[in-house]
């Protein structure tokens, strides 16, 4: 009896810790990790495309010189592309006298215009553009390309009347001008005078040949020919890209 009585003691005792060792297992804590954020590879963000670039030259405004047999018909160019270097631009004139028939069309020397660039450019006519009044212009592009290319500016710029002080007459334009890059020695550089009267209209101009003599700068000087005694000039140049 005493032994039967032992037995289920046993049993009621393993009994019982089956039970805590279960409920200990069941209410133990247990710390469940975070789910990992995965991040892919940034994706960069693609370069802006710009816009088309507007390539033309625009002729911003004419004028004529005249006096004796000669006259210089005057036009200002502008590069409306913001991104290409117009090379090869021809302006294609043409002089017409106080009754408005025209009288002679001739051609410039072909020069080059940087993006944005502002360039004043003539031609000279002897004998078939006596007494011009005015001057139409239109302009031939031989190409365009994506380089800034070389430009310059003038300063220092003055005006002396050299004959027939007064009224029509011709005279020097002297000035300052600078390359914005280098210009190998030697090279030609093509000058161009514009002259205008105190409303800014263009009353002449002129041109002359400039072998580049090395460094940044050079002193010009540039026949003109002019209908007045001009309120103010300015020169413009250009030279092979």
């Amino acid at each position: 009896m005493d032994r039967m009585v032992h037995i289920r003691a046993l049993h009621a005792a393993c009994a019982a810790a089956a039970v805590l060792a279960v409920a200990a297992c069941g209410s133990g804590s247990s710390s469940t990790p975070p789910p990992t954020s995965h991040r892919g590879t940034p994706t960069p963000a693609p370069t802006p495309t710009p816009p088309p670039d507007t390539l033309s030259v625009a002729v911003s405004t004419t004028g004529v010189g005249a006096w004796q047999l000669v006259a210089v018909p005057v036009a200002v160019l502008h590069n409306t592309a913001t991104r290409h270097g117009a090379k090869g631009v021809v302006v294609h004139f043409t002089t017409f006298g106080a009754n408005g028939k025209p009288q002679h069309t001739l051609n410039s020397v072909a020069v080059n215009l940087p993006p944005a660039a502002t360039v004043a450019v003539t031609a000279d006519c002897t004998d078939v553009c006596n007494d011009a009044a005015s001057a139409s212009a239109t302009v031939d592009v031989t190409s365009w390309v994506e380089s800034a290319g070389i430009g310059f500016t003038g300063s220092a710029t003055s005006y002396a009347c050299s004959a027939g002080c007064g009224g029509r007459q011709s005279g020097e334009v002297s000035a300052t001008i600078t390359a914005s890059g280098t210009v190998a020695s030697g090279s030609p550089v093509a000058v161009f005078a514009q002259c205008v009267n105190s409303a800014g209209g263009i009353i002449g101009g002129g041109a002359s040949q400039l072998m580049w003599p090395g460094g940044s700068s050079a002193p010009v000087n540039v026949s003109a020919i002019v209908n007045r005694q001009p309120a103010s000039c300015s020169v413009s140049a250009s030279t092979g890209w």
